[in-house]
């Protein structure tokens, strides 16, 4: 059952609008992750029958994510990042949740040299008070403005509309993950989902830890305020969220 708005329309066609009235003359960049959200916006993009193209930011993802996603669409462009998740912990330093510089450096950066302003992004209200604050359209600089065509759409409306249409997605969603992101995500410390990734994809956590026992030989150990007395007892710490 879809839900209606106040105009009296159903979400999908405010969406179908919302993405054709602000369609700009050189086409959209649809920034897809191979998440539910991603591809409810994919299809609503084809809907809606405007110019876009499909831009994934190679990440530390789930290898049944990377291939669902880069084999999906035949015109998906890869964005790839300067230096690698794995490089950079060495070269700066693990990420953590008040700093994850992993987001703006592999995902966010290389997304700035694809050459169109208008991106349609699938991020909805719901899912934090940060992503609420956003609005429809988030524009960052004269050259990035992003558009929300699901901005208000709940978690419930995403999967009734990839029933209704018989989409695709990604075979994790039906091992028990709600949401599906990078494995070795700092948010994602001290957790209950922490704990199923690295059952799942245990090998993602050995590359981590050789990585951090790298970074804390040539620099961990030497940072100010490290409370840590070494790499072993760091990665506890990191592990547990702090």
């Amino acid at each position: 059952m879809q839900q209606l708005d106040f105009v009296g329309k159903t979400k999908e066609e405010l969406a179908i609008e919302f993405i054709r009235e602000n369609e700009p003359p050189n086409g959209y960049a649809v920034m897809y992750s191979g998440g539910k959200d991603s591809d409810v916006l994919t299809h609503l993009a084809w809907r809606s029958g405007v110019s876009w193209i499909p831009f994934y930011s190679l990440m530390p993802d789930p290898p049944e994510l990377i291939k669902y996603t880069t084999t999906k669409f035949p015109h998906l462009r890869i964005l790839r990042p300067q230096y690698s998740f794995w490089r950079g912990i060495v070269n700066k330093f693990p990420p953590h949740r008040k700093a994850a510089w992993c987001c703006t450096e592999i995902k966010e950066k290389p997304s700035r040299e694809i050459g169109l302003t208008y991106r349609l992004v699938g991020i909805r209200a719901e899912e934090s008070s940060n992503r609420a604050k956003l609005g429809w359209v988030n524009q960052i600089t004269k050259q990035r403005i992003n558009l929300h065509p699901l901005y208000n759409w709940k978690e419930w409306e995403i999967w009734d509309y990839i029933e209704r249409n018989g989409l695709k997605y990604c075979s994790l969603y039906d091992e028990g993950l709600s949401r599906l992101g990078c494995v070795v995500c700092p948010k994602r410390t001290n957790s209950k989902a922490q704990e199923f990734y690295r059952k799942r994809w245990p090998q993602y956590f050995r590359l981590f830890e050789k990585q951090v026992k790298k970074w804390w030989k040539l620099k961990g150990q030497y940072r100010e305020n490290e409370t840590a007395q070494s790499a072993e007892e760091f990665l506890h710490n990191w592990y547990q969220g702090k």
